[in-house]
């Protein structure tokens, strides 16, 4: 979430980048491809290497066993998230990000949405929401979402499809966005 969706394309496009110095030839290597910097292919620039979803043999998510009333309260965080994003209500949307997130400077995510609100309509849709990870303080919810940014001014507009897991860590007696982490379709 590092900028914030300032765009979601822009974001999936900074993910592919590097500020790593290191050299990036063929070493002829059995980790060639498999680059060590920070945002290779492979972790796709997730520092928490354990986060994440489980498919089982049928193909769907496999969800975690979660108490029906924290389920309830972290689906509700989850639904409040995109509902607030889509409503491009700034207030409403930091009110559901955490205090201290994990994955993203809270101010810089504020002011790239922000600008992303004044200069594009962006929404979420999103299917499939599945919980799972969960502990007494921290859950993940899988979900699968397309993402349209138009351009308000014009009929342009860029769709995104993928799967996100969202980590939420409960403060107080509230579930919080922590870190995002996006896997976009080709």
């Amino acid at each position: 979430m590092k900028k914030i969706m300032i765009v979601l394309a822009l974001l999936l496009m900074l993910a592919a980048c590097s500020n790593s110095e290191e050299a990036t030839g063929n070493q002829n290597t059995a980790d060639d491809g498999n680059s060590a910097n920070e945002n290779n292919a492979v972790d796709h620039g997730i520092e928490d290497k354990e986060v994440g979803f489980t498919l089982g043999d049928d193909g769907k998510v496999i969800e975690a066993e979660v108490p029906e009333e924290e389920a309830a309260a972290i689906l509700a965080a989850y639904q409040e998230y995109i509902d607030a994003f889509n409503a491009e209500d700034l207030d409403r949307y930091m009110n559901v990000i955490s205090e201290n997130p994990e994955g993203f400077d809270r101010e810089e995510d504020r002011k790239a949405l922000e600008e992303t609100f004044a200069a594009y309509d962006t929404t979420y849709k999103t299917s499939d929401e599945t919980i799972v990870k969960y502990e007494e303080n921290r859950a993940e919810v899988y979900a699968t979402n397309i993402v349209t940014v138009k351009d308000p001014n014009s009929e342009k507009a860029t769709e995104q499809s993928g799967r996100q897991v969202v980590v939420f860590k409960k403060e107080g007696n509230e579930w919080r966005v922590s870190s995002l982490h996006f896997i976009g379709n080709q």
